[in-house]
């Protein structure tokens, strides 16, 4: 494989593009070219990712998204499906330790997309469908580049323990069964 420059000696869509590629690789994730393009041009909008991004309850968004009417009940929800995939796939982690669990972003984001794919030209409601089908599968991408690329470190087996209990990829079955790990559930008790 190739190297890859770094985001600073490249395009950013061109940066992006390869570290998708990569990720649905190693994760065994087939989707047609508009959801990576999708993939590509949401890592790139959050590049400038905005501070208040998280500072309501996704929820609340979700909410007054679907009461809305026309273009705009289109853009929020996809907002919201863009702002959860982003957020589960890149921080899950961050989301253990937290009140709100990745499962809430996944679950919601898949929702978004799928009213979403009620709207609009027939492409478009085709991408956004298969946007809400793959929602887990694209997670899984995100979660690949955020163990690869943005947050690798001592903790990674934690990590794709993690994610392998949210989204039981069979890539990341295989990566913690190469460091000698073979994943199962978690029994509740101690011995």
């Amino acid at each position: 494989m190739p190297e890859r420059g770094s985001i600073i000696e490249s395009h950013p869509a061109e940066f992006f593009r390869g570290l998708v590629q990569d990720a649905m690789r190693a994760q065994g994730v087939t989707a047609g070219g508009e959801t990576e393009f999708y993939l590509v041009q949401l890592l790139h909008h959050h590049l400038r990712m905005r501070a208040e991004l998280l500072d309501r309850p996704l929820a609340l968004e979700f909410l007054e998204a679907s009461s809305a009417g026309g273009v705009e009940r289109f853009q929020r929800l996809k907002l919201v499906g863009d702002t959860a995939l982003f957020v589960a796939g890149l921080f899950a982690d961050c989301l253990e330790r937290s009140v709100v669990q990745p499962t809430y972003y996944i679950e919601l984001g898949a929702l978004a997309y799928r009213r979403v794919a009620g709207i609009g030209s027939p492409r478009v409601r085709e991408m956004f469908a298969e946007l809400a089908m793959q929602f887990l599968d694209l997670v899984r991408v995100l979660g690949e580049i955020s163990n690869r690329e943005l947050f690798a470190s001592d903790r990674d087996t934690l990590r794709i323990y993690r994610r392998w209990l949210l989204t039981r990829g069979a890539q990341d079955a295989s990566l913690l069964v190469a460091r000698g790990l073979i994943p199962g559930e978690p029994t509740g008790s101690r011995h």
